[in-house]
């Protein structure tokens, strides 16, 4: 988790501001912060993800909308899901 900290701020500290995160998404249970990169798009800092070893029995879940993207951090910014290559 440090080294999305420190991923971010290193990266504001540089000038690239604009993202979304700190925060825990619902599916992989990964902590995430994304960052705008210098060509538009988003580079993602992660760490924790889920790890589940081939061969073994895993639960499938249905998540709503709603619930799938994140379990906590703040609100996704409108932005973030703009499709600008369209």
């Amino acid at each position: 988790m440090d080294e999305v900290g420190r991923g971010a701020e290193q990266m504001r500290d540089a000038g690239y501001k604009e993202g979304w995160g700190t925060g825990r998404h619902v599916l992989g249970s990964n902590y995430f912060h994304y960052v705008r990169d210098p060509w538009g798009s988003f580079a993602e800092y992660s760490a924790g993800m889920d790890f589940v070893p081939m061969g073994m029995t895993w639960q499938a879940g249905d998540h709503p909308p709603e619930d799938s993207l994140y379990l906590w951090g703040p609100e996704l910014p409108d932005y973030f899901v703009h499709n600008s290559e369209a």
